[in-house]
């Protein structure tokens, strides 16, 4: 098996409060308090200084940082004294590769904007920027603080502070309409040219008031044909302006893919501090196992528990099965599927489950790589769970 893609690290830094937690969000996300900032501080740069010593204890082979990703919550919330002091001691422990991609997420209102020259001036230089939609009234469904002149202010000024710059967007709304969807998409690259566009067919997510609203019948969504209807017209436009569409959900201009979220999908190493943050990693030790690193979920609780000495709630190997199934369904979100030589055990793909899959011509797969047909990777959770189970 080729190991020298398990060199890569990443870190991702979880800020979990938000100005108010919007109806769709399963995220581990809270309405905004009063904190202590040195308290903050301190806890990161506790689980950060842990980290590395998690590091050298499991023998974790790696190279310098490649990416870092602050997101939430809303990041953009941070204290900027909190963020300047993470960027510091990580550079410090982990080392900054020479092209790092540090991406923050944040959202359209202007006290985030009155942020973004400060965050970029310390190393930010990738700006994830929330906007969801340019219609006031989706906006108001989706329970967003921010209007369509706010988000055309930030993305205004997002795109002048920063190089390289991502949105995300949601679609496929009850009674929104295909033709009014594009029109507003194809305002935003027209008038914006976004580097990277993250787009999302609205989902119900358990423990969400959109779920709740659902099952007592107070909310509707679209359905199978519609939706597959959106997500297809979404692509074409994207391919039109020459975004390729690398996963399932995101579009890149050439060059400019997540390299932060493509840690995950490609089952590199990464490690996660902050509320509810996981950390995955291989250890040279014990045959090249992975093993993973558990962060307590509730602000308070991991604060209490990280303010003096880290503390993680759980640190567990995995077994060598259940990783196998992980790098397989995780790269097959990928356009490009994944290379069968990362596959812990190839065996995996003689499975009856995935040869049906092969047959029907649902999922490709040469002496390389194996990845799913692109005509259904609108039906991609489905032929994960096939797979799962």
């Amino acid at each position: 098996m080729n190991l020298s893609y398990k060199n890569n690290l990443g870190l991702y830094i979880h800020w979990p409060y938000c100005e108010s937690k919007c109806p769709y969000c399963d995220f581990n996300s809270h309405k905004t308090e009063s904190i202590n900032e040195e308290d903050w501080i301190q806890a990161y740069v506790n689980q950060l200084h842990t980290m590395k010593e998690m590091l050298l204890k499991y023998n974790v082979k790696f190279n310098k940082l490649n990416t870092i990703f602050f997101g939430g919550g809303t990041p953009s919330l941070m204290p900027l004294k909190v963020i300047e002091k993470i960027l510091n001691t990580a550079n410090k422990l982990f080392d900054f590769e020479e092209k790092i991609e540090i991406t923050l997420e944040a959202n359209p209102g202007s006290y985030e904007r009155e942020k973004f020259l400060d965050i970029n001036q310390m190393g930010i230089n990738r700006l994830s920027l929330g906007v969801q939609s340019l219609n006031d009234t989706n906006l108001n469904f989706l329970g967003r603080k921010h209007n369509y002149k706010d988000a055309i202010i930030a993305l205004e000024l997002a795109k002048r502070t920063f190089s390289n710059v991502s949105i995300d967007l949601i679609y496929g709304l009850k009674n929104q309409k295909i033709k009014e969807w594009e029109i507003e998409l194809n305002s935003i690259i027209k008038n914006f040219q976004p580097n990277h566009i993250s787009v999302y067919q609205l989902t119900i997510e358990e423990g969400t008031k959109f779920y709740s609203d659902y099952k007592k019948g107070l909310l509707k969504i679209i359905d199978e044909d519609l939706s597959a209807d959106f997500y297809d017209n979404t692509n074409s436009l994207l391919e039109n302006f020459d975004y390729k569409r690398y996963e399932v959900s995101n579009h890149a201009k050439n060059n400019f893919e997540c390299s932060h979220n493509l840690n995950y999908w490609n089952s590199n190493n990464w490690i996660g501090i902050g509320p509810g943050a996981y950390s995955r990693l291989w250890s040279s030790n014990n045959n090249n196992k992975r093993f993973e690193i558990e962060n307590y979920k509730s602000p308070k609780s991991w604060l209490s528990k990280n303010i003096h000495n880290a503390e993680f709630k759980k640190i567990s190997f995995i077994d060598n099965s259940e990783t196998n199934i992980d790098i397989l369904i995780m790269g097959l979100r990928l356009s490009k599927g994944i290379k069968i030589n990362k596959l812990l055990d190839k065996k995996i793909i003689k499975n009856e489950k995935i040869i049906n899959l092969i047959n029907e011509k649902i999922i490709n797969i040469n002496t390389e790589r194996i990845k799913v047909n692109k005509n259904y990777m609108i039906k991609l959770n489905a032929i994960l769970q096939q797979i799962i189970n």
